[in-house]
Order: structure tokens, then C-alpha cells, then sequence
């Protein structure tokens, strides 16, 4: 009986052997793949999703070892925590890729920043070159009601425009941009329930009114110090009825020319034009910042309806409670403007 035991145990023991020597040495092998590709991970992907994207694609070998670990390995990790793109290339061993996979190591990293009042335009075009796709068609995505209406952002949400705040976010080689977009939004949505919810269920604005309006704000402050009065001054036009009179959305209307306004600029028959619409466009015009959507929620109370620049370096705006004190504004803004220019015209024939 203990002859046929050890017996027993020299042949388990045998096959144990043989079989680990097997799978380190397709563990060491390269993937069969012939040329460089990239596998995306997307977020919540588990062991064995990504098993069978790889299977589908035929770029591992013997799947039914890697279905044996994806189904042990699944038990205890999954890959949520490392979504990501990864290379893969001929030299790429079947251990690497699992190891990477694991542990969230050498993804394909590319960095994407959105600046503070930049145009749904130009964040199409970064998000574009970031991701090796087509502006237009990213264009489209933000300018879209099905993403807005699929992501819940609320019920008079016309497109995803307003709910991307100004950061450097890390994105991936390859990653779709619907699901790069997703991870946007969703950063979004958690510092809107950190910081605004609350308050945000107390205005009679919607959500996407006060983006909208926050949007402006942005469009409209040069100074920091300003936000709150700049905001004031447009709740104090919409309760008393008034045209907000904002050049962010005449400037959106025209697709937000290099050069200054014309007065037949402000006359455009456009729905996001303020000067000829009464109220709010119908949605965001620029990348609001936190600083914008926060003064709208949080307004200084004055009685000011107009402002104007002052046309100095301090990037600040003289404010008026009539139109009369608006007017002198103006002309003390085009003679600073003026000066400015014979400033620089003198400097220039020295």
C-alpha cells in the first residue's frame, strides 16, 4: 500500500512538474502578435473580459491556461482599478502583459488639459489630438444631446458642453472618447455633489441653467476678485426681466472671432445671442470654473445692472446702476484704449 502511494505521489508530483515547467515556459513566451498594437482596458473589466478581447484578437496563446488564471485571479482582483492602455508587441511575454494587467503597470499615458473659459471648440480639438481621433466628429459627441441624455445630466441638458471643468486629466492611447468623456463627466458630477448640490437644490435655476450662467460669468471675468460682483449683475438683469446683454454668447453665435465685436455683430439673429434673446441661451458658451459656478450660486448683492472694462492692465470692469453712469464708462474706456494706443505708437517711432 505505501509502494502504491509513492508511486502515486511520484507521478503527481511528475505532472505538477511538468506542468509548471509548461505554463513558466509559455509565461516567458512572446504574445503571436507580428507588429505593435495597443489593448485598452476600460473601467470595471475583469480577468476574463479582457481574456477574451485578447482571444478575439488572437494574441495569446494556449487561451485555456489564461481562462484558468483569469478565473482564479478573478476571485480575489479585478481590473477596475487599472484601466488603462497597453502595448503589445512581439517581444511583449505573456507574463509582462499579465504583470502590466495586474498591477496597473507601463499604461499608455496622455495627458489632456482644459483651461478655465477655453471654447467646446478648441476642447474638441485637444481631446482629438490626445486620442488620435477627428475633431469634428468630437465636436459633434460634446455638441450632442444622446450623451447628455444617456448620462442623466439632467432633463433640459442639451449636450455634454458645461460639464467639463478646467484640469489636466490623464487619459490613455486608444481610449474611446465616449468612455474618456464619461470619466470627465464623472469627476465632474463628484465635486458638483461635494461643493454644490446642496445648494445648487435651493436656486430656481436648473443645473444646466446655472452652468449656462456660470459659463458666461467665465467668459466675461479677467480678475479673480470679480466673479461674484459680475455674477450679481446678471441675476439682477434676470429678475428684473431685463437682456443679459453678454458678449461670450454673441462671441459663441460667431463661432468667437480673433477680432473685437462690430455693433452689427451684437444685432445677429442667433438663439445664443443675448441682445436679442430675452434670459439665458440655450446652453453653456464657455468651460465654466468652479470659482464661476460658485459666484453664481453665491452672488454679491448689489444694485449694479451694467459693466464695462477699464480698458487698464488690472483686467477689472467699472460697474454702473444706470445706463447714463454705463455711457460715461464706455467713453472713459475708449480714451484709456486710446492712450494706450498712443502710448504704444510713440514708443514705436523712438
Amino acid at each position: 500500500m505505501l509502494r502504491i502511494l509513492c508511486r502515486i505521489l511520484f507521478v503527481s508530483g511528475f505532472v505538477l512538474a511538468v506542468v509548471a515547467i509548461a505554463l513558466g515556459a509559455l509565461l516567458l513566451s512572446p504574445l503571436p502578435v507580428h507588429e505593435r498594437h495597443v489593448l485598452f482596458v476600460p473601467a470595471g473589466a475583469t480577468l476574463q473580459s479582457v481574456l477574451e478581447q485578447l482571444q478575439s484578437e488572437g494574441a495569446v496563446r494556449a487561451p485555456w491556461v489564461w481562462h484558468l488564471l483569469a478565473r482564479v485571479g478573478s476571485r480575489v482582483i479585478t481590473l477596475g482599478a487599472h484601466m488603462g492602455s497597453y502595448e503589445l508587441s512581439p517581444t511583449t511575454t505573456h507574463a509582462e502583459l499579465f504583470n502590466n494587467l495586474l498591477r496597473g503597470r507601463n499604461r499608455l499615458v496622455r495627458r489632456l488639459t482644459i483651461y478655465e473659459g477655453e471654447t467646446t471648440t478648441h476642447v474638441a480639438g485637444a481631446l482629438a489630438r490626445t486620442l488620435d481621433d477627428d475633431s469634428v466628429r468630437v465636436l459633434r459627441l460634446l455638441r450632442s444631446d444622446s450623451l447628455a441624455q444617456a448620462w442623466n445630466l439632467g432633463d433640459d441638458a442639451r449636450s455634454v458642453e458645461g460639464f467639463l471643468l478646467p484640469a489636466t486629466y490623464e487619459l490613455f492611447e486608444r481610449e474611446p472618447v465616449e468612455h474618456a468623456l464619461g470619466r470627465l463627466v464623472n469627476r465632474f458630477e463628484r465635486i458638483w455633489e461635494e461643493r454644490f448640490a446642496d445648494r445648487a437644490r435651493q436656486c430656481r435655476l436648473s443645473r444646466y441653467k446655472i452652468l449656462t450662467l456660470a459659463s458666461i460669468v467665465e467668459g466675461e471675468v479677467v480678475n479673480p476678485i470679480e466673479y461674484r460682483r459680475v455674477a450679481g449683475v446678471y441675476w439682477n438683469r434676470l429678475n428684473r426681466g431685463m437682456k443679459l446683454e453678454a458678449d461670450p454668447t454673441v462671441q459663441y453665435a460667431l463661432g468667437f472671432p480673433s477680432r473685437r465685436l462690430t455693433f452689427d455683430d451684437y444685432r445677429v439673429e442667433h438663439p445664443y445671442n443675448t441682445y436679442r434673446i430675452v434670459g439665458l441661451p440655450p446652453g453653456p458658451v464657455k468651460v465654466a470654473t468652479t470659482n464661476a459656478i460658485e459666484a453664481v450660486l453665491n452672488p454679491e448683492r448689489h444694485d449694479f445692472l451694467f459693466f464695462c472694462g477699464s480698458g487698464d492692465s488690472s483686467g477689472t470692469h467699472r460697474f454702473a446702476r444706470t445706463y447714463a453712469e454705463h455711457l460715461a464708462n464706455v467713453r472713459r474706456y475708449h480714451q484709456v484704449l486710446r492712450q494706450r494706443e498712443q502710448f504704444a505708437s510713440a514708443r514705436l517711432l523712438r
